[in-house]
């Protein structure tokens, strides 16, 4: 399965080897003159109502490589998937997933940050990073781009769909730049508003070109140390990716408790023990086999906020999840009325956790890889 998360969509992708083969078609983009359709019976486009606003997801299907051959036809590993946009999605916020026409709760997840680093990238060449399912590419090498035989690089980011990252990442080393890494326009130039020409005195801006080293988007940066007419060679270059998400196929259990208020859901009970101006301690127990796992949620401040709810660290302290990852409780920090409210806590608990990977077999019919294309 393929799945693309705040950039993108989810997906379904036949099941092949964690890395390219031969054969393979991951990463491998549909052909130029493919046929596109803009409605297929089946497949949907479904907007959903989270705790602070509302998102549209829409589903599609992917056929790449495909062949005939003896009359049949062939498509490789990853020739065929499922992909689902999910933009915007997030967890904490009660956002949903659209996969195979099922909605299913958006739970949690967990990120990592793959770097390479002192690589040399030959044009229109590229280098794997990660586990080698996306590919950094070098992907225009221009010359004269700015009037004089400069070379320029932009480099992409290849997914296992086939598809760029949708962030171009331009770098420039030559010494006939201005690097403006080193500072140099962060107060500006001084000049005032108005028209200069070259022979105005103290300009000479014909020759007063800039460039960049490096090349950001969010988490995503690129250092590029050289760039020449044949490649470019990259000092770092790093970007995130998915661990694994938590999904959930049932809505949550959700109420505003007071202490000593319980609530019981997919064979475990919560209870809240304390409630504060700012926190809450709550004891997550097994039914089935009594033990049980306490948290204090908390404390909720604004410095909490500021990267919520992408500070996975952070995140951490508002999540009570059994170790076999079957239920999470959560306090509700996004809904309406605020997460504490006279004495009293928002509380949601799921239940009957489903844990991708990344990648793994898709619960439902292992046949199918779940992949993260971000």
């Amino acid at each position: 399965m393929l799945a693309v998360m705040a950039a993108g969509g989810l997906g379904v992708q036949a099941a092949g080897a964690a890395a390219a083969q031969p054969e393979s078609a991951l990463m491998a983009p549909p052909a130029k003159n493919c046929a596109v359709v803009a409605e297929f019976p089946g497949l949907q486009n479904v907007t959903t109502q989270s705790y602070i606003r509302k998102i549209t997801l829409n589903e599609g299907l992917v056929i790449r490589k495909s062949r005939i051959e003896n009359g049949k036809i062939i498509i490789p590993p990853s020739g065929l998937y499922y992909t689902t946009r999910t933009p915007k999605s997030g967890v904490l916020q009660g956002d949903k997933v659209l996969i195979l026409g099922k909605l299913y709760e958006f739970v949690d997840q967990a990120t990592k940050l793959d770097v390479i680093t002192n690589v040399w990238v030959d044009k229109k060449k590229g280098v794997p990073f990660g586990d080698g399912t996306k590919r950094l590419e070098l992907s225009i090498l221009a010359m004269g781009a700015n009037g004089f035989p400069v070379p320029n690089a932009t480099f992409k980011i290849l997914k296992q769909s086939g598809n760029y990252y949708g962030v171009a990442f331009p770098v420039a080393t030559s010494n006939l730049f201005t690097d403006i890494t080193s500072g140099k326009l962060n107060k500006g130039t001084g000049r005032k508003t108005g028209t200069y020409l070259p022979t105005d005195k103290g300009q000479d801006f014909e020759t007063e070109y800039y460039a960049s080293s490096v090349a950001v988007s969010g988490q995503t940066y690129l250092v590029a140390d050289k760039v020449t007419p044949k490649g470019a060679q990259v000092k770092e270059f790093a970007t995130g990716a998915l661990r694994y998400m938590l999904l959930s196929p049932d809505a949550p259990k959700q109420a505003l408790m007071a202490a000593g208020d319980k609530i019981e859901y997919g064979g475990f009970t919560l209870e809240i023990t304390k409630v504060a101006a700012n926190f809450a301690d709550a004891k997550l127990t097994c039914k089935k086999s009594g033990k049980s796992w306490t948290k204090r949620f908390g404390p909720l401040t604004a410095e909490v906020l500021k990267y919520m709810p992408v500070d996975e660290e952070r995140r951490a302290a508002f999540v009570l999840r059994d170790p076999s990852d079957r239920v999470q409780a959560q306090l509700n920090i996004y809904k309406a009325g605020g997460a504490f409210q006279d004495g009293k806590v928002q509380i949601a608990l799921y239940k009957d956790l489903i844990k991708l990977g990344n990648p793994s077999p898709w619960t439902p019919d292992k046949r199918f890889l779940y992949r993260p294309d971000t």
